[in-house]
């Protein structure tokens, strides 16, 4: 199976509108998909707040529905909440009308936490063109994919793969159960190598 922890340059070519990274001399975009989940995105704020870093967090509606306590909090603590959809549809498999709605529905709930911003995050990264043209959202993908979901993942490889960010990349992680045991082991490391090396970690806005 090949991973691509850098996104290949002939993706973001497929999909030149939509924002792969962004320009800054010395920050990087730190971002969780999924959640929120207890537990999990507690202990990934907790660690954030340790160094003063900002992340985005891309929501899945059904799990901030459940969760609204969480999502209050990651506002509160200054960070950005996302559309990641309401229930995880993957766009290349869904109609227009039913992932519209879908998008629709997610965005909803984040306004009932005090959501006022327009990002958003196709689940898998995978959405058609005509789905984009019919959105009218910021869609922000990545630069780099730490692969944590994967339980077959060599977290030392995806750590050393992630510390070759550069300024203005987009890190994706994800605030899941079923990526904890991974996340709890390479985003202390990638927190600690970017501090070292004096970036700052910033929301998206």
């Amino acid at each position: 199976m090949i991973r691509f922890y850098k996104t290949p340059w002939f993706t973001r070519l497929w999909y030149p509108s939509l924002i792969w990274n962004i320009p800054s001399q010395d920050s990087i975009y730190l971002t969780f998909d999924d959640g929120p989940t207890p537990e999990v995105t507690e202990w990934v704020l907790d660690q954030l707040n340790q160094v003063d870093a900002k992340a985005t967090f891309f929501c899945l509606g059904k799990q901030l529905e459940e969760h609204p306590e969480i999502g209050k909090r990651i506002i509160s603590q200054g960070h950005q909440i996302g559309n990641h959809t309401y229930s995880h549809l993957k766009g290349w498999k869904t109609n227009d009308a039913h992932y519209l709605e879908d998008v629709r529905l997610g965005e909803e709930v984040m306004k009932e936490v005090g959501v006022t911003n327009n990002l958003f995050r196709p689940p898998y990264g995978r959405i058609r063109k005509s789905q984009i043209k019919k959105l009218d959202l910021q869609t922000i993908m990545w630069s780099h994919l730490s692969w944590d979901f994967d339980s077959n993942l060599n977290v030392n490889k995806s750590i050393a793969q992630l510390k070759r960010a550069k300024p203005g990349s987009i890190l994706v992680f994800h605030d899941s159960q079923k990526c904890f045991d991974n996340l709890q082991l390479i985003l202390p490391e990638i927190l600690s190598h970017f501090q070292a090396k004096g970036f700052k970690f910033e929301a998206i806005s």
